[in-house]
């Protein structure tokens, strides 16, 4: 009985650590972004900086679900095509060649250190 009180004291611990971390990060979010405002209004007008504002929320945003839409599974997918070794295309110029080679090569390590 104790063991689950325990867990549920720690359970309630973590949230609540976890809720006021994300009021803090809210609050400065709203800070930053009230800095940026003011500093940017006066170098390139009131509807650029709400757009630049808007675009770098959207874009953080978009990277966030990104991140936790992605599953463990995905990464056992990547591991599976990842292990031949890397080999260069056959089509186009050497350059672009060279590029993916290394692309791939890079990918391949990258999965292997983890």
């Amino acid at each position: 009985m104790f063991g689950i009180r325990k867990k549920a004291a720690n359970t309630a611990k973590r949230a609540g650590f976890l809720t006021g971390g994300l009021l803090l990060c809210c609050v400065g979010a709203a800070f930053l972004t009230l800095a940026g405002w003011l500093a940017l209004v006066p170098l390139v007008g009131m509807q650029l900086t709400a757009t630049i504002v808007a675009a770098a929320y959207l874009g953080t945003g978009l990277i966030m679900i990104g991140v936790g839409a992605r599953s463990d599974s995905d990464n056992e997918v990547v591991k599976g095509l990842h292990d031949q070794p890397a080999q260069a295309p056959t089509s186009g110029p050497p350059i672009i060649q060279a590029f993916m080679y290394g692309l791939e090569a890079g990918a391949r390590s990258d999965q292997r250190r983890h």
